[in-house]
């Protein structure tokens, strides 16, 4: 895969636009991976004293990485074909979720399966 070098986003409509480097563009998305870590971590202290010791770190690399996946493309029905499967994923990934959350685990490996 061509890894684009630079990526055109105005920040500000009538201006005129300046393209972004790959590398600016990277330290955007970890900085906001970085606040919404701090926001989870400010807002919602003893859901992260139950999650794991990497779960910040998760949540960030988690928004960094969908930041930068979603502007490997500035062709529109692209964004929007991405957008819909990542909608779809989510609502399958819940619903799945859910379900095992439901199950009741046993002795009985047998009987769990």
């Amino acid at each position: 895969m061509i890894e684009p070098t630079q990526t055109t986003v105005p920040a500000i409509p009538s201006q005129d636009i300046q393209p972004l480097s790959r590398d600016v563009v990277k330290e955007i998305a970890m900085d906001i991976g970085k606040e919404v870590a701090s926001h989870i971590e400010t807002m919602y202290p003893k859901a992260v004293e139950a999650a794991s010791s990497t779960f910040l770190l998760s949540v960030r690399n988690c928004v960094y990485n969908e930041i930068m996946a979603a502007l490997e493309t500035i062709d529109e029905q692209a964004i929007r074909d991405r957008l819909e499967v990542r909608r779809k994923f989510r609502r399958q990934h819940r619903a799945t979720y859910r379900k095992i959350r439901k199950q009741t685990v046993t002795d009985d490996v047998i009987k769990d399966a």
